[in-house]
């Protein structure tokens, strides 16, 4: 049976993080689980934004508005382009990224990291819903992480191409 092939950039970088994700230290998988979805987000802003030198110019430079992950996620929701509960997932693989780039000591195992990652929620409706002794559960701290990160990343790779259909027009205001 052969492989289908897609021409698709998102799907490779999709296909990328999944293969990162999957041979990658722990450490590893919280820089590039973060760094795909702050990509994204930055597609997602940039698909609803005006085009032009204006809108560059908030991505790019050194001083530039939009140029960190903190930034792009607080506009996204700002602009209801994200839900407030994606935000508050993004928030916290935000702070669960800066911690694993901070210390090398870190790791899932961490309490302030469990708690960060038990309260991700994107996609986890069903297995929380779960009996608590349930084997499917997605308690795991490493385990929870991995799967709401891949729930985000799907639904922001979805959002760009909606965005763009959204995106903003330029307007001429009454004087």
């Amino acid at each position: 049976m052969t492989s289908m092939k897609f021409d698709d950039p998102y799907y490779q970088r999709l296909r990328t993080f999944l293969d990162a994700s999957n041979s990658e230290t722990d450490r590893g998988r919280a820089l590039v689980a973060a760094s795909l979805i702050e990509e994204m987000l930055e597609e997602v802003l940039r698909g609803f934004l005006l085009e032009g030198a204006a809108s560059k110019s908030l991505f790019d430079g050194p001083n530039a508005p939009l140029s960190t992950f903190s930034a792009k996620s607080s506009a996204s929701r700002a602009l209801g382009l994200i839900s407030g509960s994606e935000y508050q997932d993004i928030e916290a693989v935000r702070k669960i990224r800066n911690a694993f780039a901070h210390s090398v000591l870190v790791s899932f195992e961490d309490q302030k990291i469990r708690s960060w990652a038990a309260a991700l929620k994107t996609g986890m409706s069903a297995l929380d819903a779960l009996d608590k002794a349930h084997p499917s559960r997605a308690d795991d701290p490493k385990q929870r992480f991995g799967m709401v990160t891949t729930s985000l990343v799907s639904a922001l790779y979805n959002r760009a191409h909606y965005t763009k259909k959204a995106k903003l027009e330029d307007r001429h205001w009454p004087e």
